[in-house]
């Protein structure tokens, strides 16, 4: 069974039948308790404009990796706010040459600072590719955990980052010791069309990776490893969000959704790097 409104199956979510329709339990829960995206923004606006009036170098982090969805976050940072954030990126020793390249071109464009942090984490990716399992929660926790510990260094409340999701309800949340992360695309649900077509005049490039990231070189290679051991992808719960939320077309969801296609050269530049695949 499909339900009727994401694309969530009994494969990969429970589905119940309700009033002669079919729903996934998050589809469901959605109906129930749907996020109000209006007051979302209220908060997270009410917050930047006060960061404004504060006094220092920077008004916030930027949790940067040089992918589409962190630049359209300092995009709106710079040209809507009308603020200045220190953009931290975490290399893990798998992004990709052309996202570095162009998050260097995408800072200068801005005239904002770039913090590049080098730490290696072939083993989290190894281990997970070898299960078979996701290993993007696991990296996202380490990158997260640097950038707050700069936020802790430079007395910083604020971490932002290009997460499209909320956290449920809001698109923020409390972090250890008095930071705060703002999920600054959450509000905006803005769909996959058009944060191209926002990015369009920008120096930036949408690098080819396999899979549907514009940064990391592990990301396809796990999509592909999971789907041969499970037959569908790990990120099957965010594409189906994505849909809920009107986001993205059922038809276009089905297309993310298949096994990706991995360029040789992906997979060259892996091995190269130390990744033992």
């Amino acid at each position: 069974m499909k339900c009727s409104i994401c694309i969530h199956t009994s494969k990969t979510k429970k589905i119940i039948n309700k009033n002669g329709k079919v729903f996934c339990i998050d589809c469901l829960n959605f109906l129930k308790y749907p996020p109000n995206f209006e007051l979302m923004k209220k908060e997270v606006e009410e917050i930047l404009h006060n960061l404004k009036k504060s006094e220092g170098r920077y008004h916030c982090i930027l949790a940067f990796s040089g992918g589409k969805d962190s630049v359209l976050a300092l995009k709106l940072l710079k040209e809507k706010f009308k603020l200045n954030p220190l953009c931290v990126m975490v290399d893990n020793n798998y992004i990709s040459k052309e996202a570095i390249e162009n998050a260097l071109k995408i800072t200068k464009y801005y005239e904002v600072d770039l913090m590049i942090l080098n730490r290696d984490y072939t083993d989290l990716f190894e281990d997970a590719i070898r299960r078979g399992e996701s290993p993007c929660r696991r990296c996202s926790k380490l990158i997260l955990r640097e950038v707050w510990r700069v936020a802790k260094m430079l007395n910083m409340k604020y971490i932002i980052t290009g997460h499209e999701l909320p956290f449920g309800h809001s698109a923020i949340r409390k972090m250890k010791e008095g930071v705060e992360m703002i999920r600054l695309l959450a509000p905006y649900k803005i769909k996959e069309e058009e944060k191209y077509k926002m990015l369009k005049n920008l120096p930036w490039k949408k690098p080819n990776l396999g899979g549907y990231t514009t940064n990391c070189l592990v990301l396809g290679v796990a999509l592909e490893r999971f789907y041969e051991k499970y037959g569908f992808s790990f990120e099957v719960d965010r594409v189906a969000t994505l849909v809920r939320f009107g986001l993205l077309s059922k038809e276009k969801a089905e297309e993310v959704l298949k096994k990706p296609d991995i360029p040789e050269e992906v997979y060259k530049e892996l091995r190269r790097r130390g990744l033992n695949i």
